[in-house]
């Protein structure tokens, strides 16, 4: 028998979200360095900004997220004019945002996921940062919030390009350079309203106006074109509008990984029912993987890696429902509507990072040891290989009977 490891209570080390010793007291020792730099904020602005930059590292699944408070921000402050900073592979989230004036890209090298070596990371990420200082200080910003809780965050950007005030975390370092630094806590709250917190330091009384319900992502809207788009997609394989579910089996990390077993049996149940079964991700490994998934579904339809981000949005809101692991594909079905399972470990508190929805569940098996915040989770990993193919149906089949009552074929027909 083995016995489960003591739950931290937080995810925190101190003051920062990293749990690696050497890396936490790198970070202590910095903070340290750029103390004598500080230039903390005295008072509140009385005005609302003229233009404000919202920062957000991370992945494509965060850029996503960081969505949310646009609405918010629109509300609070129409005439305030907003820009965006974030990585560059994350820019396809927010292109053609109708709420964003300016979109500023930077590739720090430990995000990165690409397949280069360190020093063209190092490189790449030296020359993005260069263009997004100049692109930055050209447009004047009165604001920025760093939304991003974790290392690397844009603190030391932020103050290279001279924006009187900065908010963010101290929790992913770097906590002196903003000009009003906040701590991070640990709560059970959707990041999402994480975000919204940091906003209120702008205004006491905005997190008490937007009540946690208003939240949602705010994805670009797809137009016309993206529609015919999608058709044509979808035509090229013979499918109908609802009339088959995507499955997203790719992850970041291999440790938050469904079993390939589990994915199989998933297609072939679900085939079984009548309903065209789809694959998408990105990458040659993940296209190996929907190789395997759907190797005994003559009519499965393999789409790793041939969807540009419009097309994979536009396949996503086409589908009658969407199944996938802890990647961006559950939080893009859950911002535009599409009923859809997250299969997630339990290696960080599911409620802060499920997708946000009313057609959207968490499915995981709960183990004592959950969340236990490892990076890399264990060797077992049982929170999320032993999440039964049956508890995956008999989800998705309530969430598609809320969507359209009608259905004349119950998703989980064969639980």
């Amino acid at each position: 028998m083995i016995k489960a490891p003591t739950v931290p209570a937080s995810p925190l080390r101190g003051r920062y979200l990293i749990r690696n010793p050497a890396l936490n007291a790198w970070l202590r020792l910095l903070d340290t360095a750029v103390t004598p730099f500080a230039r903390p904020e005295l008072r509140r602005p009385t005005e609302r900004p003229r233009r404000l930059l919202i920062a957000i590292g991370g992945h494509l699944g965060d850029a996503v997220i960081a969505t949310s408070v646009l609405p918010a921000l629109a509300r609070w402050s129409p005439e305030t004019e907003l820009g965006m900073l974030l990585p560059s592979s994350a820019r396809v989230v927010v292109d053609g945002h109708p709420r964003l004036r300016w979109i500023h890209a930077v590739d720090h090298w430990k995000t990165s996921r690409s397949t280069q070596r360190l020093i063209a990371k190092w490189s790449r990420y030296r020359s993005t940062r260069r263009c997004a200082l100049r692109e930055i200080a050209a447009v004047g910003y009165d604001v920025a919030i760093d939304l991003y809780a974790y290392y690397p965050n844009m603190a030391r950007l932020l103050r290279s390009a001279g924006i009187p005030v900065r908010i963010g975390y101290r929790s992913g370092g770097c906590g002196p350079l903003y000009t009003r630094a906040i701590d991070w806590n640990f709560t059970h709250e959707h990041t999402a309203i994480q975000h919204l917190r940091l906003l209120g330091a702008l205004d006491p009384d905005f997190v008490e106006r937007i009540a946690a319900s208003d939240l949602r992502y705010d994805l670009p809207p797809l137009d016309a074109a993206d529609r015919v788009d999608t058709d044509t997609v979808l035509d090229s394989a013979g499918l109908d509008r609802g009339g088959f579910v995507v499955l997203h089996p790719g992850t970041g990390a291999a440790h938050k990984a469904w079993p390939m077993a589990h994915w199989r049996e998933l297609a072939a149940r679900l085939r079984a029912d009548e309903h065209r079964v789809v694959v998408t991700g990105t990458g040659i490994a993940e296209a190996k993987i929907a190789k395997g998934i759907l190797q005994d579904i003559p009519d499965g339809v393999n789409w790793c890696g041939q969807l540009s981000w419009r097309e994979f949005r536009g396949v996503m809101y086409a589908a009658r429902a969407v199944v996938g692991v802890d990647s961006v594909a559950v939080h893009v079905a859950a911002g535009d509507g599409t009923p859809c399972v997250a299969i997630m470990p339990g290696v960080n508190d599911i409620d802060q990072w499920r997708p946000l929805g009313e057609r959207c569940a968490v499915v995981t098996n709960l183990t004592p040891c959950a969340p236990c915040f490892r990076n890399t989770g264990c060797a077992m990993m049982e929170c999320i290989r032993e999440v039964s193919v049956d508890a995956v149906l008999q989800t998705l089949g309530t969430l598609v009977e809320l969507r359209d009552a009608r259905a004349a074929v119950p998703l989980a027909g064969r639980v």
